[in-house]
């Protein structure tokens, strides 16, 4: 059975306008901050937090978790093979590259995939 997950509301502020950042297809008025092992299949992810910050990727992307494989071949993964903690993959086969691997314990920044199904079927 699965666990709960708790969200952690954010508020967005700003977000990079330039070109090399896609305009933002979702208000990110339900953003929010979660754990990245606490990703879940369909949210949609904006950024990495840290202390420094958010790092906003060049494109918000839905998450398709799996499982983590350090020799998979994506030339990507095999960077946090020497990681010490747990890794897991947040998305595989974006189009700017094969996995997205992040330490489990990293904070991202998103709309959780409920939030997104509501605002859908408003519409």
């Amino acid at each position: 059975m699965p666990e709960p997950v708790d969200f952690f509301q954010a508020v967005v502020t700003a977000y990079l306008e330039d070109a090399d950042h896609a305009p933002l297809l979702h208000d990110p008025v339900h953003a929010r901050v979660a754990r990245a092992d606490d990703v879940t299949e369909g949210d949609l992810i904006f950024a990495g937090v840290g202390m420094g910050g958010t790092d906003y990727f060049n494109d918000q992307y839905t998450a398709r978790p799996e499982p983590y494989d350090p020799a998979c071949g994506c030339g990507v993964c095999c960077h946090l093979a020497a990681h010490p903690g747990a890794v897991v993959v947040l998305s595989n086969g974006h189009p700017w590259h094969a996995c997205d691997p992040c330490p489990a314990d990293d904070l991202v920044l998103l709309i959780p995939a409920h939030r997104l199904l509501e605002r859908t079927a408003k519409e």
